[in-house]
């Protein structure tokens, strides 16, 4: 199990913030079929029911996202939650991407949950993880777009430098045909309580289920960031 620790300004600004954690080996990456179909089709109906007269800003998990953000100063509505992107984009009628099956489970249990989550290789994570807030001048590789600047926005960081946020991740970590070991993490606010990101995780372990030889012995655990 990788160690995930906070830095003192997050334990300040967001305390009682969680990090949800999935961490499966003998993971298999390939082209998402019927399963995930059927689950992205189950998604759109539960969306578009629950928002039918309703924003997704009035929803209470989706709020307490955006509060979380703003606790370092990081405005919501410019920089959207992973979660919240993709419930406009099912409201939109967009739809979700199609990267692999791993990042998609992972979309439509992020997207139903509402809660922004990190996908990871293992493999490309060195050292233990500090979840902090990014200082002046400091950048990385997106996957979609060429620079991402950090400064004041919540991030993830190891020995090698950051690796991702709850609105973008890196290039550098991201799943690839070859990833056989995945950390997912899903950034949790103050307000939302341990047993809600339990649920969370055990959804994704269950859709992971026919990919992973590993499943049985993946890790799964709660970490809160306290002073």
């Amino acid at each position: 199990m990788i160690e995930i620790k906070a830095s003192e300004f997050i334990k300040e600004k967001i305390k009682g913030m969680k990090a949800a954690c999935l961490q499966v080996n003998n993971v298999k990456a390939a082209k998402s079929g019927r399963e995930f179909e059927n689950a992205l089709q189950e998604l759109e109906l539960h969306i578009k029911k629950k928002f039918a007269d309703k924003r997704p800003a009035e929803d209470s998990v989706v709020s307490a996202v955006r509060r979380m953000y703003r606790r370092i100063g990081w405005e919501p509505t410019r920089y959207r939650p992973s979660s919240e992107a993709l419930v406009r984009r099912i409201l939109q009628d967009k739809g979700l991407y199609r990267i692999n099956n791993l990042v998609d489970f992972g979309n439509v249990v992020s997207a139903f949950m509402h809660i922004p989550m990190g996908l990871y290789d293992l493999n490309k994570i060195h050292g233990d993880i500090t979840l902090d807030a990014g200082k002046e001048g400091e950048t990385y590789q997106g996957i979609s777009k060429s620079l991402i600047h950090a400064e004041g926005k919540l991030i993830l960081r190891d020995q090698q430098g950051i690796f991702g946020n709850p609105t973008a991740d890196s290039k550098r970590t991201s799943i690839s045909d070859n990833t056989d070991s995945v950390l997912a993490l899903f950034f949790g606010p103050p307000e939302i309580d341990k047993k809600y990101l339990e649920a969370t995780i055990e959804k994704l372990a269950d859709y992971y289920q026919p990919f992973s030889r590993g499943i049985e012995s993946a890790e799964k655990w709660i970490v809160s960031f306290e002073q």
